[in-house]
């Protein structure tokens, strides 16, 4: 397995969302006194519950908890405003990812990450957790005008850092959006594991951590297959 690049996906895969979001959240619930008519174990899991792992459209994600509790219509902006506004703030990295990307910057590799989301809350993430400076090229959807799945924002990714598919992988955490848009592009995709996707996930590789990177890629005995 000769790698000469390493592609990741940001949420779920690098950055914590799952912890960061709960965080976030409740943050949010002590911070605006007009939520606290809502039980705070309450408040929380119906958030993550409305907000799919980010995936539910952001505009629907307060006026459904909103209706929910019978809150003020008007709360639902205030509190869309306060996500945009500090999410990025509460983001934090996997225990592994700083160390993992090092080790992969150490051995030669190059290294890209692709997301998708908007450039103002993607952007944020990135220059909040300092993750830029790790990277030879970084792709946020918004920007390139293509998301994940689409086998060109890979191709995009892979021609900035000069790199054959056949000669990369992509590390993401979501089978259909990751797994498929990878293997598409014609690149080795690598599977973070996730115990809450219960289906049938079609990916070349499979690890629990991004530790599991260093073996399964050479680094720890100093090869490259």
């Amino acid at each position: 397995m000769h790698v000469d690049a390493v592609v990741f996906d940001l949420d779920g895969t690098l950055l914590d969302r799952r912890r960061s979001f709960e965080g976030f959240v409740r943050d949010q619930w002590k911070r605006v006194p007009a939520v606290r008519a809502v039980d705070q174990e309450e408040y929380v899991h119906t958030l993550i519950e409305l907000d799919r792992d980010g995936y539910a459209p952001r505009s629907d994600l307060f006026t459904g908890m909103v209706a929910k509790f019978d809150l003020p219509v008007h709360l639902a902006e205030r509190l869309l405003v306060d996500y945009r506004a500090g999410f990025a703030r509460a983001c934090i990295l996997f225990a592994d990812a700083s160390e993992t990307l090092s080790s992969l910057r150490a051995s030669g590799r190059k290294l890209g990450l692709i997301t998708n989301g908007s450039v103002r809350m993607q952007g944020d993430k990135i220059q909040r957790l300092a993750l830029a400076p790790a990277f030879d090229t970084i792709l946020i959807s918004d920007a390139e005008g293509i998301s994940k799945p689409d086998a060109r924002i890979f191709h995009r990714a892979l021609e900035r850092l000069d790199v054959k598919p056949a000669h990369a992988a992509y590390v993401g955490d979501n089978p259909d959006v990751d797994m498929v848009g990878a293997r598409a592009a014609g690149m080795l995709a690598i599977w973070r594991r996730d115990a809450q996707y219960g289906g049938v996930v079609e990916a070349d590789a499979v690890i629990d951590e991004l530790a599991d990177l260093a073996a399964l890629l050479g680094l720890s005995d100093g090869t490259n297959h």
